[in-house]
């Protein structure tokens, strides 16, 4: 049997739904509704949810989808065992990786085998440590005796070249415990061979120094500025939580502080990892997987960088939604709803529910979020208490928040959530009819009167917290950079601080890369600004806040929810802003207009090179011929298409059709744009790839100088957008062999960036690896002299 039309797409429901019930009464009936439970329940009692044909099927199946299987177990095994011997031992990772993901935990073989196999690959990868952690999960989860000695063998190897001597030495007793004990079973020449490699072993520990490689510094999150906040412990002591009617809660600096503090170290209430990043980040804290992450005992669609996030995980809320993950991919951030009432857990909810005053302030006026001991934390109240803009959600998004928390308490009744609670068997079983028990009116009326009161509260909750994420849900992103050939390069992942050298084509672009989506209670206290008071960055799933400029006593402390002056128009940034957070903004910026960045999207007068505004031109007062000005706009929108049309090629990789495209476009535009014009930016910096792509490093950093003052001018000194074009620019001058500018520039970005983000970021650890690379190979040269 075929499955419905749009089967498992949420979204394409959502939309049969809305064209069949906007036009009737039964809409009018809904948008009456005055509670978030009364809207669940009803979709929920009367036909509009049984509607979806394929939501049956699908609980009935889905379990089946991404489970374990031996027989897919088996062909990953097979299929790197295969790379191994042709000695691609990262692809065959990759492949034990799927093997150890697919295989039965309970039984024991292609899951244990692909932890050894993996070993083994990583060990002539010289990833020696994660080699390490796999010889000990394969170890302590039953390796074969017949092929243990392989293992025990791998890990004393491992252990002499990180320089470990005292683990070493031991490893080497339990193996030669192993050998002279019955269970090794190596016979003939193959024995012989073993005993001498043994041999060679215990020499090589004894010619090892009493001392082991440095490990890893832990990269902790740093300290807050000037000690914890009593009200705000995510927070500085530095700034107050203060109220009023007009701004809400906000934060306001108590004491003057310089650029570069950080004033928020905060952990997420609950966060989720987004589907396209499960194959790349651990599913629970969100940091870049390593090359040996273990999956989920149950499915094969998650992975995690230990076994401590794995447990973490199942425990909080991944044994809810194991079998449902697909489902929840497409309900897009509401899925953070269904996170965050499984991290608040069944019980609390239901007290917190049943009485949130008896968790709020005592205070006469409470401020909201702030707990009976005055302290505004991490806790589910936070959470609660923000902005959902109820009063302001047009009925027709109503209704499909609300479909989609009658989905999501749907879900968590077929993940036997409510088991124990009184009532909830039978009205499970109801709910699983079209026809139900209930009379056609009250099922019309979405009336029930046996609805157990935990599952009223949950719908509730979950229908309150989507609203919420609407406005407050935060992005969690991780520097990424690709090569301008798509390729991999070494800021991804190299090491330059051993390697003075760089691939030759790793001119990089840069993103912040959204990989997971957050709740974040005390940066929600920050309202918005246009020209924004601070910068976030993360670690993992730590959100880390510091200001980029200097703070005087008195000032708000001021976030951009996403429209930046430096970015979009002012008539943008307002219509944004009014849509989605229903506010007009009255920042600074927005009050200046766009008199003060014109300058990157203006013409040139023809008279002084000048601004042009519309005729008129800023600097000496002539005016412009509306014919010569309608020649101009014609010249640019050629010059678009030329430029679209040196990108097309660019991407195909003919670079020097492109070069010469780019060049010419150029030319033509100096001849009508302003001399800070964007355009004139971005072709430099397409010139500038091209010339890279083309090996020619020094004509790259060139025109790359030219693009990194464009930043430096439309962003600021100390922005991150200069700071990452000074990066770039300095990954190519590495590359040209000029080490004298690398070094200078890249270490102007690190000082900018150790001013963004923390110690631990990936853009401050990536460019003083280069700023070291460029001195070592500057040293011949400084000895020689």
């Amino acid at each position: 049997m075929a499955a419905p039309i749009g089967f498992g797409n949420w979204q394409l429901a959502i939309d049969k739904i809305l064209q069949s019930i906007e036009p009737t009464d039964q809409f009018k009936l809904f948008a009456s509704l005055s509670s978030n439970d009364d809207r669940v329940l009803y979709l929920l009692n009367n036909k509009t949810l049984r509607s979806v044909e394929w939501l049956p099927v699908y609980f009935d199946s889905c379990r089946k989808w991404h489970g374990k299987s031996t027989e897919v177990a088996q062909v990953w095994r097979n299929k790197g065992n295969r790379l191994f011997q042709r000695k691609r031992y990262q692809e065959a990772v990759a492949a034990y990786t799927q093997c150890h993901l697919s295989a039965p935990v309970q039984d024991g073989g292609d899951y244990v085998i692909s932890l050894g196999n993996r070993s083994a690959a990583l060990f002539h990868m010289e990833k020696y440590q994660e080699c390490l952690t796999d010889v000990t999960r394969a170890l302590a989860s039953g390796f074969p005796k017949e092929s243990r000695h392989k293992l025990l063998s791998r890990r004393v190897q491992a252990q002499i070249r990180l320089g470990q001597k005292v683990k070493a030495e031991s490893s080497f007793l339990k193996l030669q415990d192993f050998v002279s004990g019955g269970s090794f079973c190596l016979t003939g020449e193959k024995r012989d061979a073993f005993l001498k490699e043994i041999e060679s072993m215990e020499k090589d520990i004894k010619n090892l120094n009493n001392q082991s490689t440095l490990k890893a510094s832990s990269q902790e999150p740093p300290k807050v500025f000037s000690g914890v906040n009593s009200t705000v412990p995510q927070a500085t002591a530095a700034v107050t939580l203060t109220i009023t009617p007009d701004q809400g809660r906000f934060l306001v600096a108590n004491q003057s502080f310089p650029k570069g503090s950080t004033l928020i170290v905060e952990r997420p209430f609950a966060a989720v990892l987004l589907p396209e990043h499960y194959e790349s980040h651990c599913h629970h804290c969100f940091t870049a997987l390593p090359s040996n992450p273990v999956g989920c005992c149950q499915c094969s669609a998650v992975r995690f960088c230990n076994e401590s996030c794995r447990d973490a995980a199942w425990s909080l809320y991944h044994k809810v939604e194991c079998p449902f993950l697909d489902l929840l991919h497409s309900v897009g951030v509401a899925h953070l709803s269904l996170r965050i009432v499984l991290t608040a857990t069944l019980p609390y909810l239901k007290d917190f529910l049943k009485n949130p005053a008896r968790y709020r302030s005592a205070d006469e006026i409470p401020i909201k979020g702030v707990n009976r001991d005055g302290v505004y934390d991490r806790s589910y109240l936070s959470v609660f208490d923000l902005m959902t803009h109820e009063g302001t959600t047009a009925s027709q998004d109503m209704l499909q928040y609300s479909l989609t928390a009658a989905l999501l308490l749907v879900t968590l009744v077929q993940a036997e959530f409510f088991d124990g609670v009184p009532g909830i068997s039978e009205w499970a079983e109801e709910m699983k009819t079209p026809s139900g028990k209930q009379s056609e009116k009250n099922r019309e009326n979405g009336k029930h009167p046996n609805v157990p009161e935990e599952v009223r509260y949950i719908g509730a909750a979950l229908l309150r917290h989507i609203l919420q994420l609407v406005c407050n849900a935060h992005a969690i992103t991780s520097l990424q950079a690709q090569s301008c050939r798509g390729e991999d390069d070494w800021g991804s992942g190299g090491d330059m601080s051993h390697n003075a050298s760089v691939e030759a084509d790793s001119l990089q672009n840069v993103q912040q890369v959204r990989i997971a989506t957050a709740i974040y209670p005390t940066a929600s206290l920050m309202n918005h600004s246009c020209d924004p008071t601070i910068i976030s960055s993360f670690m993992g799933d730590v959100l880390i806040v510091r200001n980029i400029k200097d703070v005087k006593k008195g000032d708000e402390i001021y976030n951009c929810y996403g429209p930046h002056y430096c970015r979009m128009r002012t008539g943008e940034r307002q219509e944004v802003l009014k849509s989605q957070y229903h506010f007009d903004c009255l920042c600074e910026a927005c009050a200046q207009g766009d008199v003060s960045s014109q300058r990157f999207g203006a013409f040139q007068c023809p008279q002084c090179s000048g601004i042009l505004r519309d005729v008129l031109c800023t600097e000496c007062g002539q005016s412009m011929e509306k014919e010569k000005l309608e020649a101009y706009k014609k010249k640019a929108k050629q010059m678009d298409a030329l430029f679209n049309s040196a990108v097309e090629s660019q991407n195909c990789g003919n670079y020097k059709d492109a070069l010469e495209k780019l060049q010419r476009c150029q030319r033509e535009r100096r001849s009508i744009l302003y001399r800070d014009h964007r355009d004139l930016a971005l072709g430099e910096d397409a010139i500038a790839k091209c010339y890279a792509s083309l090996g020619e490093f020094s004509a790259s950093a060139d025109h790359l100088f030219l693009s990194v003052q464009f930043a430096q001018l439309m962003y600021g000194d100390g922005s991150a957008e200069f700071a990452h074009e000074l990066q770039k620019l300095a990954e190519v001058l590495f590359n040209a062999e000029r080490f004298v500018e690398c070094l200078e520039v890249s270490t102007q970005a690190v000082g900018l960036f150790e001013g963004l983000y923390s110690q631990g970021h990936e853009a401050v650890r990536q460019t003083r690896e280069l700023a070291m690379a460029a001195q070592m190979a500057l040293m011949p040269v400084m000895e020689a002299t």
